[in-house]
C-alpha cells in the first residue's frame, strides 16, 4: 500500500509550495523596503535643491505631498505584504503538522506490519520447535 508514502509526497510538496510563497512575498517585502529607502533619500536632496533654490522652494510643498502619498502607498503595501507573509506562515504551520501526522501514521503502519511479521516468523519457528521436539521425543 502506497497511500502514505504518496499522502507524505505531497504533503511535502505543499509545504515546498508555501515555503516558495513565503520567500516571494519577502523578496516584495524587501524591494518595498528598498523603494521607502530611496524614496526618502530622493526626498532628501530634492529638499536640499529647493532649499539652494528660492524658486523652486515654491515647489517644494506641492513636490512633498507627492512623496507624502507615496510613501503612504509603500507603507500600504508592506502592511499587506506582512499580512500575507504572517498567513503563509500560518498555512506553512498547518503544511509542517499535516506532513508530520503522515509521516507518524506511516510510521505506525509499518510498524505493525513488523510487528505481525515478527508474531508470524515467531510463530513458525515455535511450530518448527515443536515438531522438531516431537520427532525427538517419540512416545
Amino acid at each position: 500500500m502506497k497511500t502514505g508514502s504518496t499522502l507524505i509526497k505531497l504533503a511535502k510538496h505543499k509545504v515546498d509550495s508555501v515555503q516558495i510563497l513565503i520567500s516571494a512575498a519577502e523578496r516584495t517585502r524587501e524591494d518595498i523596503e528598498r523603494k521607502k529607502i530611496e524614496l526618502l533619500g530622493i526626498e532628501k536632496r530634492e529638499l536640499a535643491r529647493a532649499e539652494a533654490d528660492a524658486t523652486m522652494i515654491s515647489h517644494w510643498v506641492a513636490y512633498s505631498k507627492v512623496l507624502q502619498e507615496q510613501r503612504a502607498n509603500l507603507d500600504a503595501s508592506l502592511e499587506g505584504v506582512q499580512r500575507q507573509i504572517d498567513a503563509l506562515r500560518d498555512d506553512l504551520q498547518a503544511a509542517f503538522e499535516e506532513q508530520k501526522k503522515y509521516e507518524m501514521l506511516e510510521e505506525r503502519r509499518l510498524s505493525r506490519i513488523k510487528q505481525s511479521k515478527a508474531k508470524r516468523e515467531q510463530a513458525f519457528l515455535d511450530e518448527a520447535a515443536m515438531i522438531s521436539a516431537a520427532r525427538s521425543n517419540p512416545l
